[in-house]
C-alpha cells in the first residue's frame, strides 16, 4: 500500500535529503556539470514543449523525484498524487529520464556493470550525486524566482544555456561511475 505523503513531509524533502546526502559546495559546481547539464536540458525542453514556463512547477517536480528516489531507497512506494499534477508532470519525467535507472532503460542498462540496483549500498552510492544536482537545481529555482517571478528560472536557462539544447523531445542523460565523484 502506498504512503500518502502530506504537505509538511513534501515541503521538508529537500533538507532531509540534504542531510543524508550532503550538497555540492559552493563554486563546485562544474564538477558536476555532467550531471547537472542533462537535467536541466531535459526542463528546458519540457517547458518548451508544454509551455509551462512556471520555476514553482519545476520545484513541486524537484521535491516529487526526491520522494521517488527516497522509496527506492527506503523501499517504500509513495502516494504523490496530492502534488503531481499537469503542470508539473512534464517536469518530474523530464528530471527521472535524466538519471533514474527504473525510468530510464538506457541507464538501467549501462549501470548494471557497474552498481547492483537491488543493493541498497549500491543504490544510495548511485543516488548520491543526482540529488545534490537536484537539490542545486532547487536553490536555483528559488533564488530565479525570487528575483523574476515565476519564469525566473526558465529565463535564466534559455539564456545561459538555450543555445546549446537542441529543439527536439529527445531526453537527455548521463551516468556516473563509482569513481567519477
Amino acid at each position: 500500500m502506498k504512503e500518502v505523503v502530506k504537505y509538511h513531509a513534501f515541503e521538508r524533502i529537500p533538507s532531509q535529503m540534504a542531510r543524508i546526502f550532503g550538497t555540492i559546495p559552493k563554486g563546485r559546481e562544474d564538477d558536476y556539470n555532467m550531471i547537472l547539464f542533462p537535467m536541466e536540458s531535459n526542463l528546458v525542453k519540457m517547458n518548451r514543449i508544454h509551455g509551462i514556463n512556471n520555476g514553482r512547477r519545476a520545484m513541486e517536480a524537484i521535491l516529487a523525484c526526491l520522494f521517488i528516489v527516497d522509496g527506492y531507497l527506503n523501499k517504500k512506494e509513495y502516494d504523490l498524487s496530492n502534488f503531481i499534477s499537469a503542470e508539473n508532470e512534464a517536469y518530474i519525467n523530464g528530471l527521472l529520464m535524466s538519471f533514474d535507472p527504473f525510468t530510464n532503460e538506457e541507464i538501467k542498462s549501462a549501470l548494471e556493470s557497474d552498481y547492483d540496483l537491488s543493493s541498497p549500498k549500491d543504490l544510495a552510492d548511485y543516488f548520491c550525486v543526482p540529488v545534490r544536482c537536484l537539490l542545486r537545481i532547487a536553490k536555483s529555482i528559488d533564488l530565479w524566482t525570487k528575483e523574476f517571478g515565476v519564469n525566473g528560472y526558465f529565463d535564466f536557462l534559455e539564456g545561459q544555456l538555450g543555445a546549446t539544447i537542441e529543439r527536439n523531445d529527445k531526453m537527455d542523460f548521463t551516468i556516473h561511475t563509482r569513481d567519477s565523484f
